[in-house]
C-alpha cells in the first residue's frame, strides 16, 4: 500500500495481520490467510478498512463539516436556568433505577404529549405520512446491511437470550439471590448466549426488512411512514446531561423512500413544516445547518448538491443532495446551542443495503427525520421556563394546567 501514509497510522488488530511496517509512503502487511480468506477478499477489505482510518483521521469532526442554512432572530429571554433541574425541583421528573434513564410525571407527559399533537397535526397528516409500527429489537443482520455494524458497538445496549428455558437450569441463580438478597451477575453470565443484537439504537433500519427484496410500484411513491411505538436506547459514555442525553428516549421516527426528486422534494417539505412550527408555534430560537455525518463522508455520499445557490440563501432546505441538516435550540443557561432536530436524506445507502428497486427502474432513494421529544422539552423549556405564563398560547391551550397528582411529604 503507498500513497500519503501517516506515521501514526492505525492498523487494525485483527488475527488476518500477522505483522506491518510503515516506511515513509508506503504500507506493508504481513498477512495470515487462507485461500478461502482470498476468495473472500479479505486482504482486499483490510486495504479499504485500513484506507478509511487514514480518512477518518483527516475528517476534522463535525465542526468542519457544518454550513449554517438559516437562523432566526433572537428570541427574548426570561428563564435563565437548567430546565432538568427546575423540573426535578417541581417533581415533573425523577431519575429512573437504569443509568441515563428518567421517569416522567404528569406534567412532563403534558408536554410530551402537546409536541406530539404538533408533530402529528402540522407535520404527519398535512404530508400524508402513515403510521407503522417498527421493532425495538435490532439483530446483527439489519444492522449489516444498515452499516450500523460498521462502528455502533460502543453505543448500544446488547440483547442476550438464555441458553434455555428449563426452570432446573436457572433454579440455582433464583436459589442464590434468595439466600444472599443479590443477583449473581456472573453466574447469569454462564447461561446465556451471545448478543444477537441490541435494542433499538435509531428506529430506521428496523423498517427496511418490511420491503427488503421488493421492487415498489412506481405508482406508489413516495412511500411515506412513521414509528412512535416506543423508546430508543445509546449507551452514551460520558455525555449524560439533564433530559437531552440520556440513554433511554422518545422519538418519533419519520421514514420516506422514492426517487432521488421525491426523496428531496420530501425533505423540503418537512423543512418548511418544521420551520413553521418552531417559529410560528414554539416560538423559539433556533438555527438549523448542513451537516456531513462520517457515516456518509466515508462511502463518498458527499458533494452531491445540484442547488448550492438555494442552500445558501436558504431557501432550498436540505438542499439536493446527500446529507443531514441538523436543527439546534439556543440554551441561555449554558449559552450554548442544542441539537433537537435533524432531517437526513440518505441517498440509495438504505435501498441499495436491502436491495429495494424501483418499477421504473429509476434509482431508490430514501430519507428519515427522527424527533426526540426529550430534546424538544428540552430546548422548550429552557427557552420559555416552567411557568405557563411565559409560552406561548397554542402551547397554554395544548398543554393546560399542570396535573399536579403528588404531594410528598
Amino acid at each position: 500500500m503507498t500513497g500519503d501514509i501517516p506515521e501514526d497510522i492505525h492498523v487494525p488488530k485483527l488475527p488476518f495481520i500477522k505483522s506491518y511496517d510503515v516506511r515513509k509512503d508506503a504500507l506493508s502487511l504481513d498477512l495470515a490467510v487462507s485461500s478461502a480468506d482470498l476468495e473472500n477478499k479479505v486482504p482486499d477489505r483490510i486495504l479499504k478498512l485500513i484506507e478509511e482510518k487514514i480518512q477518518a483521521s483527516a475528517y476534522g469532526g463535525k465542526g468542519e463539516h457544518w454550513e449554517l442554512v438559516f437562523a432566526s432572530p433572537q428570541k427574548s429571554r426570561s428563564f435563565s436556568s437548567d430546565p432538568t433541574e427546575e423540573m426535578v425541583k417541581r417533581n415533573w421528573i425523577r431519575h429512573g433505577a437504569a443509568r441515563g434513564q428518567w421517569i416522567h410525571g404528569p406534567q412532563s407527559v403534558q408536554l410530551i404529549r402537546a409536541f406530539e399533537q404538533i408533530v402529528l397535526e402540522k407535520i404527519i397528516k398535512p404530508l400524508g405520512f402513515a403510521e407503522m409500527i417498527f421493532p425495538k429489537l435490532t439483530p446483527w443482520e439489519v444492522w449489516m446491511r444498515s452499516g450500523h455494524a460498521k462502528g455502533v458497538y460502543p453505543e448500544i445496549y446488547y440483547v442476550c437470550t438464555p441458553k434455555t428455558r428449563d426452570p432446573a437450569f436457572w433454579e440455582d441463580i433464583g436459589d442464590y439471590f434468595k439466600v444472599t438478597g443479590e443477583v449473581p451477575v456472573e453466574m447469569i453470565r454462564e447461561k446465556i448466549d451471545g448478543p444477537i443484537g441490541g435494542l433499538c439504537y435509531a428506529q430506521c433500519p428496523s423498517f427496511w426488512p418490511f420491503v427488503q427484496g421488493e421492487t415498489l410500484g412506481t405508482a406508489s411513491l413516495p412511500i411515506k411512514v412513521f414509528d412512535r411505538s416506543g423508546t430508543a436506547h445509546r449507551y452514551e459514555s460520558g455525555g449524560i446531561h439533564g433530559i437531552e442525553r440520556v440513554d433511554e428516549f422518545h422519538r418519533i421516527e419519520i421514514v420516506w423512500l422514492g426517487t432521488a426528486e421525491q426523496t428531496v422534494a420530501m425533505a423540503d417539505k418537512l423543512y418548511e413544516a418544521y420551520h413553521a412550527v418552531f417559529e410560528e408555534i414554539l416560538e423559539l430560537e433556533w438555527r438549523c445547518a448542513r451537516v456531513t455525518p462520517w457515516f456518509m463522508a466515508q462511502e463518498g455520499m458527499v458533494d452531491t448538491c445540484k442547488t448550492p445557490q438555494k442552500i445558501k440563501e436558504g431557501t432550498c432546505g436540505c438542499g439536493e443532495r446527500v446529507g443531514t441538516t441538523d436543527y439546534e435550540a439556543y440554551l441561555p443557561y449554558s449559552d450554548s446551542w442544542l441539537e433537537f432536530q435533524n432531517v437526513s436524506i440518505n441517498g440509495d445507502k438504505y435501498p441499495k443495503g436491502f436491495n429495494v428497486k424501483i418499477q421504473s427502474g429509476a434509482d431508490c432513494w430514501s430519507g428519515c427525520s427522527g424527533i426526540g421529544l426529550e430534546r424538544w422539552t428540552a430546548a422548550f423549556l429552557a427557552q420559555k421556563g416552567l411557568d405557563r405564563d411565559g409560552w406561548p398560547d397554542t402551547m397554554k391551550k395544548l398543554v393546560g394546567e399542570p396535573n399536579e397528582i403528588f404531594r410528598f411529604m
